[in-house]
């Protein structure tokens, strides 16, 4: 084949192409659905990846949250922990300086 005739054939795949004539010259006019479909597929398998590797990224970040609030979870269970000791909270009350001390009588309901 020749340079000139490699020239012709693109020119006239680039016309037929802009005339909407292409797939008749290839003789795939009776395919046509077929391929429609299938770069139907080809599109919703693109689209369908895009979605589950957004998913995915949220998945991994709610991951890294809830992991940080189990470590704050546990923070904060050792620190009510350590303040259920009456003794430690007596304690803490007297470096404050307050005045507030463990009850000496126990609670007295007022009537109307």
């Amino acid at each position: 084949m020749k340079i000139g005739n490699i020239w012709q054939a693109l020119r006239n795949s680039a016309v037929a192409i802009l005339r909407g004539e292409f797939l008749v010259r290839l003789r795939c006019d009776k395919y046509f659905l077929h391929i429609i479909y299938t770069f139907f597929l080809l599109w919703l398998m693109i689209w369908l990846g895009i979605k589950i590797e957004n998913t995915m990224v949220r998945v991994e970040k709610n991951k890294e949250t809830l992991t940080n609030l189990k470590i704050y979870h546990a923070q904060k269970t050792v620190q009510m922990v350590s303040f259920d000791r009456v003794s430690t909270v007596e304690q803490m009350l007297r470096e404050a300086g307050s005045d507030v001390t463990l009850p000496d009588n126990p609670a007295v309901i007022l009537e109307k």
